[in-house]
């Protein structure tokens, strides 16, 4: 038997070498079927049940053949399964032969060793051959199964795999199978004993294999730790370890999933087969790898992944080579290699170099690694500073940065606040939120706290070092002193030595005991006893062995030094040196407090711009990085937290949810509860409106009603409000009284239970003693009283104080004292809260305004002794406001009641010469000012009252009777046109109803579209206002407004700055009242505007135009172009007024969109930055109302290229660049383009054809815009000789090609190629056009251009357009005429 086994098994380099005979060696006879290998298996399986292994020699072919059997069939997959389970039988029975063999104490004979190693080598050939066909079976199984699942074919996925059952579970009991059999003395097989290598090497070659098939989940690691166990055996005892390196850096560079099997599998040679050299080797061969080619972003991914988790897992071992990684790989062109390697110093920084015990030389390797994240905070690469940031924050969370190193890594983060990338912008942010969130100095950081407290310490330090010099001249003299007293000294301590050379003493007595005894006797010089005591000391400290071990003069100058000690003590003297030490670390700590305070103050300007920004996470970030640094008071961020108030405008909800957020955690957060928190939050809330701008007041409202509506502000918060209000809180202030009264005023505005439930307490204080002494408060009280009406109620039928009610005379005595009282510093606010309580409050408002005139002028004839016999002759009509005991209609327009003498003289009382002269007294011109700003407002509050309390009350009134009839006939209500609210105007119910509109851009709402009847009360409201209450001979206002425009008429009579602003406003109040008025004195005030020197009167005429505009569209129409010339004053207020009303006005569909809008966007690079941003914000908003921007665009290049304008290139490019951004939709951009390229011919200078390439530059471009530069290309390619221009183009087709499709990127391609060719061209210099069709093309570009100017925006309704285009022509004529006037 054994004959016929007499051969040699050589491993085959290829599967087919088998077949082949050759001498001696082992071949396949007969490679069979897949019909016969059944029954082989069945013979197969009978032999191996009789565990005898060596059946293998009879039947190899059988499994060579099932190997080699090409076909995936479910036949053919059968038999490999059972091919395998067969041979894990026999490999199994094959180790339990082997094991006792190969250990036994007898060497095996050369012909049983031999047929082992052929058994041993045929078997595991065999084995690992199946397994890996398996393998490709198996993924091939799962790939058709992802398929098919993606295909939605659920069966057949599961069918495809059901052929592979447990082959997971069965690889893993195939790989411990061959780590066991790999555990016996194998080599002994061989004569000499050393396994050959390519035995070695296919049983390593299946686990490298697995590596790469098999990615590692939680269910299966235990595989990749018998992989790397069966390879660890291999390198320790079968010379493995040159091979082991290549082959895992081949699996590396290939295989993504491998780098974590791979580093644990590293990791776990290192432990378990103290395998450390592997690591260095592969180490060297990825550097080496990565230095010759680091551009190929996935091998780079791949290893920067393995070094990332081996470093995770294993930092110990990564730290001896980190340096050198880092000075090889922090250079390399990969951005993902060295955010992989700085990850991994962050890492070991963190795990490994972080304990208070570190070695000097381990500080050095830390701070060399530190030095390493520092400079790359200033990578090229945006990623990897990004990174870097974020491994600083994530070190400064686990506190892992050394102090010396804070202000550095701060310096660094707070100079990419600027960084164009937003990820680096965010990433700076969070690292210093957190550095200021765990700083090691202080909870508040106010610099002039911390610069107090360093000039006290600084004080103290300078007392303490004048201390110690005393207490080193007082040491110098104590010394001269011992050194004549020691002589004396000695002999008494030699002769108490020699005496008693070893005294013993008992331990009853302490320290501070005996200390008490020698002070006194060394001061009585009681030297003889004070030895003994100085000795008991010495040995109660536990020092008589030492003693002991002393010489006798040793010793005497031990005990002289002793005494020494205590002759000092005894002479009182101090040792201060600890506490300058002290003294001198306090000074330090605080001006490092000092240097990281004034470092993070610097931080805080430059996230103003951050807080406006178009990325939601600068704006995320900067808001928490402002509210962080307010709560630690830091200097500057009070700025950053008003202005956070204008995100409470913004469209986007999550903006403004971070800023109510942000607010709710700076003024709401308190470590109290009950009364004490509210105490608390009041006194944020006050303290945070006290530092708040006018401007941001309304913006505060907003977020105060979200308060209440959220319950933040509750009703203990509100009791604790009204008791700072009425002074029943102890300690409060008048300053914090006026506050808790507007906080009040703001919560009641969104609540009015809060007002209405304490009208008897803000009334009694409204009249009481307090606001005599504070005006302010009377003004605040009756806002508040305002508000007790519910606003957002659709009931607006509320009771009103009688007209004759004591608390309305009270109010009006009020008034009148402080209208006389000069030095009244807000006279306006308080007279707008006086007229707008009794337009809201009172019943009857028209009578009392009247009565407070008639009142007025009383006292102007008690005073100054006016003529106004007939004023008492008016009669007052159902709505008009007149005054029945004064008639000064006898009186000629400048005959009026008030007058001023002199410019010079405001608070002159009279001048009796003058008097003499005129025949009539003269007033203060602050009386003047004042009565005409009142007619003014009295005016509005009038028009309000009669369009909307008026009009809605008489509504009411109709349709109750209409009800009352209803009822009585027994009818049911009608269906429709019910009113859902009474808060109804009857300006917009006459427009709806005439369907007059200022010439909207959109079609209107349809309910709007198809009026009903007519509203005959609204017409009759109209009537009022346009006949009666200015041309009514006997109403007041009719001579009133006589009165104010003489004022306004004689600018050089009446010379007094807020005589001229209040009569100016109080004619543009006038104006809104009738159509007629306005008509007539339009030209007038657009003179005064025109004219007028005064800033204020300008700002008031402007705001008054666009109270115009709303009321009469279709007037002020023609007088739009003053509202642009305002954008060109010098003025930063008057433009800034004048962009806000332009904005207001376009955005509401109140002034049509012409080229005039130009204007505006200059103002995108105004000087002043709040004009900048509102005329962005508005920009951003036209751009989505339907094709607006688009259809004015055209207008606006043209005109900003003028080259009249004389428009810098910067600014130029800059308001272009932001206005072509908002363009997005292809079809515009398309035809965009072609407007622009039309442009070329019809400009003859080298900066406009700069210009429009520049613009063309910003465009995004797809393969219809591209074809249109194609088409126009005759049109500027001449231009492209200017370089400038060339490169826009070039910009063009950079940018296009950039993650284009092939389509696009054959457009493009073809554009580029005609424009190279454009650059061959020499155009004849002698001619000014183009040969050929060029003149003709240049003649119809022209003729489109014109027609294209006749062209309304809108570009749908040439008729309308017509008709604008005849209405542009009179304003110019009118404007024309107005300059004449």
């Amino acid at each position: 038997m054994e004959e016929t086994h007499d051969f040699q098994f050589v491993l085959p380099l290829n599967a087919t070498d088998l077949v082949n005979s050759c001498g001696d060696q082992y071949y396949v006879k007969e490679i069979l079927g897949n019909a016969d290998i059944p029954q082989k298996l069945l013979e197969c399986k009978r032999r191996a049940r009789l565990r005898d292994p060596f059946y293998i020699f009879e039947h190899f072919d059988t499994y060579y053949s099932i190997i080699e059997a090409s076909g995936s069939s479910d036949s053919s997959i059968r038999n490999l399964m059972r091919a395998f389970d067969l041979l894990y039988l026999t490999v199994d029975n094959l180790g339990q032969d082997l094991q006792p063999l190969l250990t036994a104490s007898e060497p095996m004979s050369n012909q049983q060793r031999n047929r082992y190693l052929n058994l041993t080598k045929m078997t595991l050939y065999l084995q690992v051959n199946i397994v890996r066909k398996i393998d490709n079976g198996f993924q091939q199984a799962q790939r058709e199964g992802q398929l098919n699942a993606q295909k939605k074919r659920g069966k057949q996925a599961e069918q495809s795999l059901e052929n592979f059952p447990d082959w997971d579970v069965k690889r893993g009991k195939f790989l411990v199978q061959l780590f066991n059999v790999m555990q016996c003395p194998l080599e002994k097989l061989w004569s000499p004993p050393v396994a050959e290598e390519d035995f070695v090497s296919m049983v390593c070659d299946i686990c490298y294999r697995t590596l790469e098939l098999l990615p590692v989940r939680n269910d299966n690691r235990h595989v990749f730790d018998t992989i790397f166990q069966i390879l660890g055996t291999a390198i320790k005892r079968f010379n493995h370890a040159m091979t082991f390196p290549v082959r895992i850096l081949q699996i590396l560079r290939g295989t993504e999933h491998a780098a974590v099997s791979v580093a644990n599998g590293i990791l776990l040679l290192h432990e378990e087969y103290s395998i450390s050299s592997v690591f260095s080797i592969l180490l060297k061969g990825i550097v080496d790898a990565l230095m010759l080619d680091s551009s190929d972003s996935a091998v780079s991914k791949h290893f920067a992944n393995f070094l990332t988790e081996f470093s995770n897992i294993a930092p110990s071992l990564i730290i001896p080579h980190l340096a050198k990684l880092a000075e090889d790989l922090l250079d390399c062109q990969s951005h993902t290699l060295r955010n992989c390697v700085l990850q991994i110093i962050g890492d070991t920084v963190v795990s490994e170099l972080t304990s208070e015990g570190l070695s000097q030389e381990l500080k050095e390797v830390r701070n060399e690694f530190l030095e390493h994240l520092l400079a790359h905070i200033c990578d090229v690469s945006a990623h990897v500073r990004s990174k870097v940031l974020s491994i600083w924050h994530h070190l400064k969370v686990q506190h892992a940065i050394p102090l010396n190193f804070i202000i550095n890594v701060l310096s660094e983060a707070i100079g990419r606040l600027e960084d164009k990338s937003s990820l680096v912008r965010r990433a700076a942010m969070q690292l210093i939120k957190s550095a200021l969130e765990s700083n090691p100095y202080s909870s508040k950081l106010s610099l002039d706290e911390l610069r107090a407290k360093h000039a006290k310490e600084v004080e103290a330090m300078e007392k303490l070092d004048e201390v110690l010099q005393e207490e080193r001249q007082q040491q110098e003299q104590l010394n001269e002193e011992w050194g004549t007293l020691a002589p004396d000294l000695l002999p008494f301590i030699e002769e108490n030595l020699t005496e008693y050379p070893d005294m013993q003493f008992d331990k009853e007595e302490t320290d501070e005991a005996l200390l008490q005894k020698i002070i006194p006797m060394m001061r009585e010089k009681n030297y003889k006893d004070v030895i003994v005591l100085v000795r008991k000391v010495d040995y109660l400290a536990g020092n008589q062995a030492l003693s002991a071990q002393l010489k006798h003069d040793e010793h005497c100058v031990y005990v002289l030094a002793l005494l020494k000690t205590y002759h000092l003590v005894a002479a009182g003297l101090k040792q201060s040196n600890e506490e300058m030490l002290q003294q001198i670390a306090t000074v330090q700590f605080l001006k490092d407090s000092i240097d990281f305070a004034v470092l993070m103050t610097s931080a805080f300007p430059k996230l103003h711009d951050l807080l406006m920004s178009k990325t939601n996470t600068d704006v995320f970030e900067a808001v928490d990085l402002f509210t962080t640094g307010y709560m630690f008071g830091i200097h500057g961020t009070e700025s950053g937290m008003q202005r956070m108030l204008q995100l409470v405008w913004s469209s986007d909800k999550e903006k403004r949810d971070a800023v109510s957020n942000a607010y709710k955690r700076v003024l709401f957060t308190t470590d109290q509860t009950g009364r004490i928190h509210a105490i608390r939050v009041v006194q944020n809330l006050s303290k945070f409106l006290s530092e708040i701008e006018y401007g941001h007041y309304t913006a505060m409202e907003s977020v105060m009603a979200e308060w209440i509506v959220a319950g933040d502000i509750d009703a203990l918060v509100i009791q604790v409000l009204f008791e700072r209000f009425t002074l029943k809180l102890e300690g409060t202030s008048p300053a914090e009284s006026r506050l808790a009264l507007q906080l009040l005023i703001m919560a009641s505005d969104s609540k009015a239970a809060i007002a209405s439930a304490n009208t008897a307490i803000i009334e009694d204080i409204a009249v009481g003693a307090r606001v005599r002494r504070d005006p302010r408060i009377f003004t605040g009280c009756l806002q508040l009283l305002v508000n007790s009406i519910n606003s957002n109620s659709n009931a607006k039928i509320y009771k009103r104080h009688d007209s004759d009610s004591e608390f309305v005379a009270k109010i009006t005595h009020l008034f009148l004292d402080f209208f006389f009282h000069q030095k009244l510093s807000d006279f306006d606010g308080l007279a707008m809260s006086v007229f707008e309580y009794f337009y809201k409050m009172c019943q009857a408002p028209d009578v009392i305004s009247q009565q407070l005139v008639k009142t007025l002028i009383k006292r102007f004839n008690e005073s100054w002794l006016i003529n106004a016999e007939d004023v008492s002759a008016v009669t007052p009509s159902q709505a008009a406001v007149a005054d029945k005991e004064n008639d000064l209609c006898s009186q000629p327009p400048t005959e009026i009641p008030c007058s001023q003498t002199q410019p010079l003289t405001q608070t002159q009382r009279f001048t009796q010469s003058s008097t003499l002269q005129r025949g009539k007294m003269m007033m203060p011109v602050y009386l003047v000012s004042r009565f005409v700003f009142c007619i003014g407002y009295m005016t509005i509050k009038e028009m309000i009252f009669l369009d909307m309390d008026i009009y809605n009350n008489m509504k009411y009134r109709e349709e109750l009777t209409a009800q009352e009839e209803r009822n009585n006939r027994n009818k049911p209500p009608p269906p429709v046109n019910n009113r859902k609210t009474l808060n109804v105007s009857a300006m917009e119910v006459r427009k709806r109803l005439s369907g007059v509109t200022a010439e909207p851009q959109q079609e209107p709402d349809e309910d709007l579209v198809g009026a009903t009847a007519e509203d005959n009360i609204a017409e009759e409201i109209h009537s009022i206002g346009e006949d009666m209450l200015l041309y009514n001979p006997k109403a007041l206002l009719s001579k009133l407004s006589r009165f104010v425009k003489t004022v306004c008429q004689k600018p050089g009579e009446f010379r007094d700055a807020k005589l001229q602003q209040a009569a100016t406003l109080t004619l543009a109040r006038l104006m809104t009242v009738s159509s007629r008025f306005c008509e007539t004195n339009m030209s007038f005030l657009m003179n005064i505007l025109s004219l007028t020197k005064n800033i204020r009167i300008k700002c008031n005429t402007v705001v008054g135009l666009s109270d115009l505009t709303f009321r009469f569209p279709n007037i002020i129409e023609p007088w739009t172009g003053h509202f642009y010339a305002q954008l060109h004053e010098s003025n930063t207020e008057l433009r800034l007024t004048a962009v806000k009303m332009l904005s207001h006005l376009i955005l509401n569909e109140m002034i049509r969109v012409k080229g005039q809008i130009a204007d505006m966007a200059l103002c995108i690079v105004d000087e002043n930055e709040e004009i900048r941003n509102i005329t962005k914000q508005f920009f951003k908003e036209i751009a989505n109302k339907s094709n607006i921007l688009y259809n004015v665009l055209p207008d606006i290049i043209s005109r900003l290229g003028d080259i009249n304008l004389n428009l810098d290139e910067d600014k130029y490019r800059t308001t272009m660049s932001y206005i072509l951004g908002l363009i997005q939709k292809d079809r515009q951009i398309e035809t965009l383009v072609e407007k622009l390229c039309l442009r070329f011919p019809v400009t003859r200078v080298e900066r406009q054809w700069r210009d429009i390439g520049y613009c063309l530059s910003l465009l995004s471009y797809n393969e219809r815009s591209v074809n249109k530069l194609i088409d126009n290309l005759h049109h500027f390619k001449d231009k492209v000789q200017v370089d400038e221009v060339y490169q826009s183009f070039k910009l063009i087709i950079s940018n296009t090609n950039k993650l284009a499709k092939p389509e696009l990127k054959a457009v493009v391609t073809e554009f580029e190629n005609r424009l190279n060719e454009c650059l061959q061209v020499n155009p004849n210099p002698n001619s000014s056009t183009e040969p050929g069709t060029s003149e003709v093309e240049s003649q119809r570009a022209r003729g489109a251009k014109s027609k294209r100017g006749r062209k309304p925006p809108a570009g749908k309704k040439p008729p309308p357009s017509r008709r604008r285009g005849r209405r542009q022509q009179d304003t110019s004529s009118e404007e024309s005429s107005s300059s004449d006037d």
